[in-house]
This record gives structure tokens, sequence and C-alpha cells, in this order.
């Protein structure tokens, strides 16, 4: 992967229709990342989009058994008679329909066994004829046996035992028969269990609004695949080659619609099926337009300003546009769109298109515009922040410089670090930077390690950085973006609510200052001894008036 810098310079006030173009040039290049020094925010490329203007649905349809009840809804169930298990019946009137029903049967067993005795009868004198001319004929055979020689005796004997043999093989070999076929039977319950185990989970994922495929089996997931391939004309660039073809085809499902349709009672041949449940699967195929839309990824990078970590805010997480029309998306939550745009550029609903204004602070950032509504919010403090960009180059941010040392990858030996901090190029890499790593060599910093891959791959990643004041060139190893994050620090605000909550948690946190009490010394500074000893004497003039008054009491009774 071969690295390169485009470098692009503002000249809003030599050429002021050049803002046409400038888009054009940044938009133009495919698979590059875009970085913006003044603010620290990155536009990684993803890959492009296609907005959906297609539905093709096809349905599934799965014969329900007894067995199955449990799938339908309440109102469903409660209409068939074998899942309806609220069904009460009237004891009385199926008395009387049992007691008219077994008369009947005993007439009509009467009447069938007078009409059988006669029959009897008449099989009976046959039966006698047979048996008279089966002996006369077992006479002949008796008489024609006598003549028959030793030997075929013995043969006969021998047969004997061979059938015998034979017949004790029977009830073996039926036993192996009964055998496989219950084995057989087992492996059609077992595969109905899995089948509608999968069913199970695949529904609740639907109603959970997880559309999936799982209910599927592979011969039938297969024709599902391809037959979507075919109706949609669907074609696949070469950034979805390591995703599975199921993954993609799945990624395309807008809606699931799972149905029961019951069986007609009179048409219904099969007691055991109560019906059919239909699901319905709805994809969204992208158009087929040339137009579509470069999809980034945005980063904002923190960095430290007057003691305290800050970081770009109110960023969407993925930005795309399309540079025909200058239409853009935006996600700020990609899983409420059904997105996982890191996986596929594909998503269930397609966001409002936008425009670049002027009223934002991503528009302000593209538009080269003074940023006066772009704020800042509070982030906790890390020891450093290290992100890849393309395959050599590398963002990294700390609170203060960081002192590195570039070394050829083959002298590079973590047991050896003194010699190689002594003997080799020292690299000073600025609180916020972008590192560009030599391929065949290694930067060795105090707590990470950046190492120069080859380039393995024909396709060039390209690196484009707005700023307007300064060119760096291509053979720079360190692009310093800290000194363009504080050249201007006008636009380093943070939101009131930010500042507002910000100040309320560290009042809270603060300790509550208890008021001090002043403290008076008592009047009379009685000691313990002579507290103790008033109430003695307390205690002993109130016995003797209680004994007094009690002497008198009873003297005055007597």
């Amino acid at each position: 992967m071969q690295f390169r810098f485009i470098l692009i310079q503002s000249l809003l006030i030599v050429f002021p229709v050049g803002l046409l173009s400038f888009s054009n040039v940044i938009w133009s290049s495919k698979n590059s990342t875009i970085v913006h020094l003044e603010t620290g925010l990155l536009l990684d490329y993803v890959g492009l989009y296609r907005p959906s203007d297609t539905i093709i649905h096809n349905s599934v349809i799965f014969p329900m058994a007894t067995e199955t009840c449990y799938f339908l809804p309440l109102e469903a169930a409660v209409k068939i008679p074998s899942c309806n298990v609220t069904q009460r019946i009237n004891k009385r009137a199926l008395l009387g329909v049992i007691a008219l029903g077994v008369g009947i049967i005993n007439l009509g067993i009467n009447t069938m066994n007078s009409i059988q005795i006669d029959n009897l009868h008449k099989q009976v004198d046959i039966i006698e004829k047979a048996l008279s001319k089966f002996n006369k004929a077992i006479d002949i055979h008796e008489a024609k046996l006598v003549n028959i020689h030793m030997n075929q005796i013995k043969f006969v004997e021998q047969l004997q035992v061979t059938q015998q043999a034979i017949n004790s093989l029977l009830p073996i070999l039926d036993s192996h028969a009964k055998l496989l076929n219950k084995l057989k039977t087992d492996i059609v319950q077992l595969h109905n269990h899995f089948q509608r185990s999968f069913l199970a989970l695949s529904i609740n994922q639907i109603f959970h609004n997880q559309f999936n495929l799982n209910f599927l089996l592979p011969d039938d997931l297969h024709r599902v695949v391809y037959n979507i391939i075919e109706q949609g004309n669907l074609t696949f660039s070469n950034q979805y080659a390591s995703i599975p073809l199921v993954e993609i085809i799945t990624k395309l499902l807008v809606h699931q619609q799972v149905n029961f349709i019951p069986n007609s009672q009179k048409n219904n041949m099969n007691f055991k099926e109560i019906g059919h449940l239909v699901i319905t699967n709805y994809f969204a195929v992208p158009q087929q337009q040339p137009t579509s839309f470069n999809v980034y990824k945005l980063l904002t990078v923190p960095f430290f300003h007057h003691n305290q970590s800050l970081q770009l805010s109110d960023m969407p997480q993925y930005w795309a546009i399309n540079p025909v029309y200058d239409t853009t998306l935006e996600w700020y939550q990609p899983e409420e769109y059904g997105c996982n745009l890191q996986l596929m550029t594909t998503c269930r609903d397609t966001p409002p298109l936008r425009t670049i204004t002027q009223d934002t602070c991503l528009g302000q950032i593209l538009n080269q515009l003074p940023l006066t509504n772009c704020h800042m919010k509070s982030t906790s403090p890390m020891p450093f922040f290290l992100q890849q960009l393309t395959q050599n180059v590398w963002i990294v941010s700390a609170p203060r410089p960081i002192h590195c040392v570039k070394i050829p990858k083959t002298e590079y030996h973590p047991t050896h670090m003194q010699h190689i901090w002594t003997n080799n190029e020292p690299i000073i890499i600025p609180p916020v930077a972008l590192v560009n790593v030599t391929p065949g060599y290694t930067i060795v910093c105090p707590r990470f390690t950046l190492v120069g891959r080859p380039n393995t791959t024909k396709n060039s990643s390209s690196l484009t950085i707005l700023f307007n004041h300064k060119l760096v060139s291509s053979s720079t190893t360190v692009v310093d973006i800290y000194q363009h994050l504080t050249e201007n620090t006008t636009w380093f605000k943070t939101n009131w609510s930010e500042t507002s909550i910000e100040t309320l948690l560290n009042h809270t946190h603060q300790p509550i200052a208890m008021p001090t009490l002043e403290t008076y010394a008592p009047i009379h500074n009685w000691s313990s001894i002579r507290i103790v000893l008033i109430g003695l004497i307390t205690t002993l003039f109130i016995i003797i008036l209680n004994n007094y008054f009690f002497k008198q009491r009873y003297q005055r009774n007597k």
C-alpha cells in the first residue's frame, strides 16, 4: 500500500468560485482519509453506498402439525379444535349420545352374529368334505413315503434342520427391522425437532426486529440467495470480497412477515395437519444508477489544552456525500437504520438527503469557513491516543510531546533499548501529530512502537490534509497538528448543557462545610463527688419522711 499526501490550500480570496473545484478534488479520490488540522477531525473512507429503490419479496411455507400449536397466535389456536385447550364439553349431552350409540352398536352386532353363524355352518360342511379328501390323499402319500430311499430321508432331515435355523433367524431379522424402523423414526423426529427449534429461534428474532434467514435449510437458503441475486440483477464490488454471500443478502432484508393459514376442514385429508406457516421476506435491492455516495467514518481526536482533555462534539458517526449532486447523508446512530457500515455499506432504511450548509460545524469545516458553530466537549484524560489511518500512517495524541527514535527494523531488539536510544535518530512527536512510518523502519516510543510495513497491495491509500496556512512536503515523517489546533482557540467553547452538568457534578462532589457552634461553660462547675453526695442526702431525707408518716398513720389506726 503506497502512502501519499494530497495537500490542499484554500485560495478563496484569489478565486471566489474555487470552492466547487476544491470539493471536487476532495471527493474525487476514493479510498482516502481526510484530516482537518484545525479541529482534529478525521474522515476515514469506508466504501460506496447506493440507496435501495426496488423491493423483492418471496415466501417460505412450512406445514404445521398438531405438535406445532405453540407457534400459533392465541386467536388462531382457539379456532382449531386440536389446539384449543380451553374448550369445555357438555357432559350430559355427551352421555346421551354415548348411550344411543351403544344401543345401535349392540343391535348391529347381534344382526351380524346371526349372519356369521349361518356362514360358519356352511363353511364347516365344506371343511369336513375337504378333510375327508385330504385324509385319502394322506393315505396315498404315506404309501409313497414308505418307498423313499434312506438317503432321501436324511436329506429331508437336513432340510428340516436348515428350515429350523432359518426360522430361528427370522425373529432376529424381524427385531433388526423394527430397530431400523425405530431409528428412522427417531431421525425424522430429531430432524423435525431441530427444524422447529431453529424456526422458533428465528421467529423470536424477527419479532425483536432482528431480520434473518436462519429458518431455512441449506438447500432452500441456496435457492433463496441466488433467486434474489437473479431478480435484483445484483453485482458486487471488491469491497465485499471477504463477506459471505448469505450475509450480504441478509443485510438487504427490510421487512419480514409471519402469517398462519389454517386448513379447510372439508378439504383437509390429513387430520394431523392444522395449516401452514408462511414467512414472507422483503429485500431492498440497491439502485443500479452509476451515482453513489462515498461513506466516511468520522473520528474526533482528543487533545489537551490548559490541563483539560477536549474533543470536537456533535459529529455524526458516519457521513456520506454524492459528488455529482452535492447531497449528503448522516448517521448519528446507524443501528436505528439497520446499518453496520463498518461491515457493509448497506442500510435497511436510508436517512434523509441533505446538502452541505454553513449552519453546521461539519459544513463549516468542509467549506473552510470560520468555525462559529463548532463546540468542544470534555473527555476523560488518557495517557495517549493512537489510531491507524492508513497502512503506515498513524495519528498520536498525548498530554505532552513524546520523545522517540527511528531505527531500521533489522536493528530493533527489545533487550538492547539503551543502545537503541543512544545510537539512532531521535524524533519528537508533538502532543497531536500525524506520524508517517517509513517501510522497513520502526519508531520506538516509551509506551508504544510503530512499525513500517512494506507495500504489499496495489491499491494506493491517500491522505488528504485540509488546512489554510502552511504546506507539508510528502517526505515529512511527522506532521504537527497541535500547532494548527492552538492557532485559533476562539471556537474552543463547550455546550452550555455540558458546562452546567460538569459544574453541578463538581459542586456535588465538594464536601459540605458544617457550621461551627459556640460552646458555653456551665454556670456551676460541680464536681462528680459533690453531685453524688447531694443525691445520697436527698434519698435519706425522703426515706426518713416516709418512715415518719408511716408510723403516725399506724398509731392512729390503733
